[in-house]
C-alpha cells in the first residue's frame, strides 16, 4: 500500500471558478491517514470537484500505554471466541457435506426434445435485379432457404442494380452523364447520377420448365440453331449460361477461359488477331461461339470502341461496309452481341440496319444492355430474329465485387430457372469462375451455352 499512497500525493482540486489546480501535499507518514474523499480520488473516483481534505496534524502521536499480558487476552477475548465458533461451524458443515448421499444426475437433469420448426417461406427480394431495358421481364431474386452460395457476398449496396458495362480491351468506359431533372416514366429505365438504372417492378417468376427440344432449323433467321452447342446430357434447371466477352484479344487469357468446364459461350472481338485458330480451339473444347460487335458509346471521346466500330454519324453505306467486315471475321458463331454501344443501341434507324444484316447471316441477337434506353431487342424482334438479354455482369468495375455477382447469379437462376451472366477474361474473373464451376454441378446448377437459355425463354413465352 505504501507505493500506491505515494503515487497519489498530487490531487486535482478545483478553484471556485472551476479552474483545475494541483495541490501538493507533504510526503510524510501521517499523510497516509487521508480522508475518505482523498482515498476515493486515489482509487479512480471520477469527480469533477473534490472537497479539500481536512488538515492533518503533523504532531507525533502519543504512545499507547502498555497493558499486561493478561489484560491483552481479556481485551481480545470476544474476537477469539468468535473465531473458535466459526472454526467449529466449518468442521461440522464439512462432516455433514461429506456424509450426504449424492443425488443421481438423472433425477436432476431432464432432456426436453426440440419442438419442430415451422417451414419458412422465401420471399423474393431485389438484391440483384436484371433484365433492364427493352421488353425483358424482371424476376424476383429469392435466395433458396436450404442452399447457400459458393462465395459469401458482401452486404448489398443501397441500389445494387447492374450498370453500364462498356469496357475496352484495357480501358473501361466512364459512366454516362446523369439524366434531366424530370422524373422518367416507370416503364423506361433511366440512369441516375450514380450510373444505376431504375428497375421495372418485380414480377413473380414462372415455374422452371426445361426446353422441349433443341432441334435445329435448316432455313430462315433461325438457321443458327444448326451450329448451336447442345446442353450436356441430363441437364435440368436451374441453367447457368456464362458468356465471356472480349475473347481473342489476349491469347493467354482466352486460352485460360477455354480451359473452364463447359459448355460456356465465348464472344470473340471482331478486331482480334488469329481468330480462325482461336475459334477452332474454342469449338474443339466444346464451347459455343458468338461475335462481339463494337458500337459507339455515350462518351466516345474517352472510350474508343475499336477499329471499324459502328457510329451513329456514319451513313448507311459505311455502316453496311463495317458490318460486313466484322461479320466476315470468322465462322461458326451462333449469335452477335454489342461491345459498348450505349449510344448506338438507342438509335432505331441504325439498329434496324444492323438487324437486317444479322437476318441475312441467320444468327440471333443478344443485347448486352450496356446502357439504358436500348432498342436493340425491340428491333431484333421486328426483324424476326431470335433475341435474348443478359441478366447481369460479373465484373463491372462499379460492382460490389465478383463474389457478390456470383451470389446474385445463383439467386436469379434459382428464382426463374435460368440466368445469363457476362464476364471478361480478366485474371480475377477467371480465377473466381474456376472455383465456382468446379462445384456448380454438385450444388444443383447446370452449365449450358447461351443458346439453351434463349430457346428455353422463347418456349416459356409461347
Amino acid at each position: 500500500m505504501l507505493p500506491l499512497a505515494r503515487s497519489f500525493n498530487r490531487v486535482q482540486m478545483s478553484d471556485p471558478d472551476n479552474t483545475p489546480t494541483l495541490k501538493l501535499r507533504p510526503r510524510n507518514t501521517a499523510q497516509r491517514a487521508a480522508t475518505a474523499q482523498t482515498a476515493a480520488n486515489a482509487y479512480g473516483a471520477t469527480q469533477t470537484q473534490v472537497t479539500p481534505a481536512a488538515p492533518v496534524s503533523t504532531q507525533a502521536a502519543a504512545p499507547s500505554p502498555k497493558l499486561p499480558r493478561r489484560g491483552v487476552i481479556a481485551a481480545n477475548w470476544p474476537l477469539m471466541a468468535a473465531a473458535a465458533a466459526l472454526l467449529a461451524g466449518g468442521i461440522a458443515m464439512g462432516i455433514a457435506v461429506g456424509s450426504a448421499t449424492p443425488t443421481p444426475v438423472a433425477a436432476v437433469a431432464t432432456v426436453t426434445p426440440l419442438a419442430p420448426q415451422p417451414e419458412t417461406t422465401v420471399k423474393p427480394h431485389d438484391a440483384a435485379p436484371f433484365g433492364t431495358g427493352g421488353q425483358a421481364k424482371a424476376w424476383p431474386l429469392a435466395p433458396a432457404s436450404d442452399q447457400r452460395p459458393a462465395l459469401a457476398p458482401p452486404p448489398p449496396p443501397p441500389n445494387p442494380i447492374p450498370v453500364e458495362q462498356e469496357q475496352a480491351a484495357q480501358k473501361p468506359e466512364d459512366a454516362a452523364p446523369p439524366p434531366p431533372a424530370a422524373e422518367p416514366a416507370p416503364a423506361q429505365p433511366t440512369e441516375t447520377a450514380t450510373g444505376h438504372p431504375d428497375a421495372p417492378p418485380v414480377q413473380v417468376a414462372a415455374a422452371p420448365v426445361p426446353p422441349k427440344s433443341l432441334a435445329p432449323s435448316d432455313a430462315g433467321p433461325q438457321a443458327w440453331r444448326a451450329r448451336a452447342v447442345p446442353p450436356p446430357a441430363g441437364s435440368k434447371p436451374p441453367f447457368v449460361a456464362i458468356l465471356i466477352d472480349d475473347a481473342g484479344l489476349n491469347h493467354k487469357a482466352t486460352a485460360r477461359a477455354l480451359a473452364l468446364p463447359g459448355p460456356i459461350t465465348l464472344s470473340f472481338m471482331t478486331y482480334a488477331n488469329d481468330l480462325a485458330a482461336q475459334t477452332r480451339a474454342a469449338r474443339s473444347a466444346g464451347h459455343e461461339l458468338m461475335l462481339h460487335l463494337p458500337m459507339e458509346p455515350l462518351d466516345l471521346k474517352h472510350n474508343d470502341p475499336g477499329p471499324n466500330a459502328l457510329l451513329v454519324k456514319l451513313d448507311a453505306s459505311e455502316i453496311k461496309r463495317r458490318l460486313n467486315w466484322g461479320l466476315d471475321r470468322f465462322e461458326g458463331y451462333v449469335g452477335v452481341n454489342n461491345h459498348m454501344g450505349s449510344r448506338f443501341t438507342r438509335d432505331h434507324e441504325r439498329m434496324t440496319e444492323v438487324m437486317a444484316a444479322l437476318r441475312n447471316r441467320q444468327v440471333f441477337w443478344l443485347d448486352s444492355l450496356s446502357g439504358p434506353g436500348s432498342v436493340a431487342a425491340e428491333e431484333a424482334r421486328k426483324a424476326g430474329l431470335d433475341t435474348v438479354e443478359r441478366d447481369l455482369f460479373l465484373d463491372d468495375p462499379r460492382s460490389p465485387g465478383i463474389a457478390y455477382e456470383l451470389s446474385a447469379m445463383e439467386r436469379i437462376a434459382r428464382a426463374r430457372g435460368d440466368v445469363i451472366a457476362i464476364g471478361h477474361p480478366h485474371p480475377s474473373t477467371l480465377a473466381a469462375l474456376e472455383k465456382w464451376t468446379a462445384t456448380a454441378k454438385e450444388r444443383g446448377f447446370s452449365l449450358v451455352p447461351v443458346s439453351t437459355v434463349l430457346l428455353r425463354r422463347e418456349q416459356m413465352e409461347r
